[in-house]
């Protein structure tokens, strides 16, 4: 009789220091109609190899006569970018909308995300789009992304391959003084639930509200007076993805 494997029954590794294989980092390009910083449609670029991350920052010399001949320096404007190595893809959705972003100045939001949800994101310009084409060997390219303004780090993010059942009935009802009550439908096999709250709907914060897997339900307390803003962050499981977003209005 063929056993049947549940990925389930393997001992989980509780160490929380783990070493990351290099091709769990993937990056996204954010574009579709009506993508917006909160819902990017994210597009999978194609052909990755490399997405390495660097950030510097200005050197601002501070010495001055009395330090003892040894010299201080500062931190100046801070920039941070990255550079895109692929093979050259043909066809591709996510390797078209960076050359016509590139061709047409247009900034461009990304996303590079591990395997854990441990993601950076940000607004970035493409200041480089180049390829090389040996006639021995594959064809590729390469993509700098210049950063605007400072990255965004974050985790818990959501795989946007594998979002396809995520919560769609998430709602809110305003509960005791400073308290909302949130109905949703069972989450199950979720890494993190998260729930995320925001004042004008666009610019969402993690909340330290617990959820576990099985519920169904949640109170969010600590919550100003007015409307408030609700979504539920899942990582992983039957429900991964970002919900639809539910509000109602706060009572002091």
């Amino acid at each position: 009789m063929t056993l049947a494997i549940n990925p389930a029954y393997y001992p989980q590794n509780t160490n929380a220091s783990q070493s990351l294989a290099g091709k769990n980092l993937l990056l996204y390009i954010a574009y579709g109609e009506g993508a917006t910083v909160e819902n990017p449609n994210w597009n999978l670029v194609g052909g990755q190899r490399n997405s390495p991350l660097s950030m510097s920052a200005d050197e601002i010399d501070a010495s001055d006569k009395s330090s003892g001949g040894w010299g201080e320096t500062l931190q100046g404007t801070k920039t941070w970018s990255i550079e895109q190595e692929c093979v050259y893809k043909v066809n591709d959705n996510g390797f078209d909308i960076m050359r016509y972003a590139f061709l047409n100045d247009i900034p461009v939001y990304l996303m590079r995300r591990d395997k854990n949800g441990n993601a950076v994101k940000g607004f970035a310009n493409i200041t480089e789009f180049s390829d090389d084409n040996p006639h021995d060997d594959v064809a590729t390219a390469t993509v700098t992304f210049s950063g605007i303004g400072a990255p965004e780090f974050s985790t818990n993010e959501p795989d946007p391959g594998a979002t396809s059942g995520k919560i769609t009935d998430l709602a809110a009802t305003a509960g005791s003084s400073g308290e909302a009550d949130l109905t949703f439908a069972k989450i199950s096999g979720a890494t993190a639930i998260v729930v995320q709250t925001s004042t004008n709907g666009i610019d969402f914060e993690d909340d330290d509200t617990e959820i576990e897997n099985g519920a169904t339900s949640a109170t969010v307390t600590g919550l100003q007076a007015g409307v408030t803003y609700f979504r539920l962050k899942v990582n992983g499981g039957a429900q991964n993805g970002y919900s639809n977003v539910a509000l109602c209005t706060v009572t002091a």
